[in-house]
């Protein structure tokens, strides 16, 4: 039998070791994003606008000949109803998409500063920050892209996305812990 403290301080150990990967893991899925985020700011116009219309034309397709199959629906819409429909689509759905890639990226930096044991508010402080300054820097790095421009509206649209995220991190946080609660109450109520 090994001394008690000796043990303590192994798992201690151990359990530092798992939290430093877990940080580790988490703060290089927060630079992968970003860099996915920069990935597509780099895109021109007429490519970034092509891969976003390309999907909404390819979902609608599939949308159609799904209903038409399991017997919702009997369309049969023409391409230039289809091109129509893409081009009415393409700019909310592109600010759509703004939002929940900075969705995302809140997600990811308040799951690195919750790991670190930051206090909530503290994480969803700096969080917000650091996806402030990246929209701000995103858009900053469209004006160099032919066709592309940054604009400040842009950067509010991320922050929307940023804050929905909060809202969402912080109704499971709640919701976690009041079945925490009910589930120790009712441990207690056993006894």
């Amino acid at each position: 039998m090994g001394n008690p403290k000796n043990r303590n301080h192994h798992k201690e150990s151990d359990d530092m070791k798992k939290k430093s990967v877990k940080i580790l893991i988490s703060g290089l899925l927060v630079i992968l994003w970003m860099g996915i985020v920069f990935c597509f700011s780099n895109m021109d116009t007429y490519e970034s606008n092509s891969k976003s219309k390309g999907t909404i034309n390819k979902v609608i397709i599939a949308t159609v000949a799904t209903t038409n199959k399991i017997g919702i629906t009997d369309k049969h819409p023409t391409e230039e109803r289809i091109n129509q429909v893409v081009e009415w689509l393409n700019p909310p759905l592109r600010k759509c998409m703004h939002a929940s890639i900075y969705f995302g990226l809140m997600l990811l930096l308040l799951n690195v500063f919750r790991i670190g044991n930051k206090k909530l508010t503290k994480s969803i402080i700096i969080s917000l920050i650091i996806c402030f300054i990246y929209a701000c820097l995103d858009e900053y790095h469209q004006t160099f892209i032919l066709g592309r421009t940054g604009q400040f509206r842009d950067v509010m649209i991320d922050m929307t996305g940023a804050m929905i995220a909060t809202i969402f991190y912080l109704s499971c946080y709640k919701l976690l812990n009041f079945k925490k609660k009910i589930l120790k109450q009712e441990k207690l109520c056993l006894f």
